[in-house]
């Protein structure tokens, strides 16, 4: 039988009531949001989850092969596939 010990939590503060207000509210505002996901263009494996409001570069390194990044969001947006008839 395998003993499971509690997590302990180093270093951890609660949270202030302001704080704890912009969590919540940045929760809510994320609800209507599309997400995504930004994959490493070396090996494949997920690194972030995005959501569709966001933009401008951030550098990541991925877990897997250890590639450090720098990413412009707008690259790697999912583009729909729209058609749209020519009126003459």
């Amino acid at each position: 039988m395998v003993q499971q010990t509690a997590v302990r939590a180093y270093r951890m503060k609660p949270m202030t009531p302001e704080v704890r207000a912009k969590v919540n509210l940045s929760y809510t505002e994320s609800l209507d949001l599309r997400e995504r996901e930004l994959k490493c263009p070396h090996c494949g494996r997920y690194i972030a989850s995005l959501f569709s409001d966001s933009s401008g570069h951030f550098k990541l390194k991925c877990p897997n092969c250890k590639a450090v990044t720098t990413y412009n969001l707008g690259y790697f947006r999912r583009r729909r596939c729209r058609r749209v008839g020519k009126k003459n």
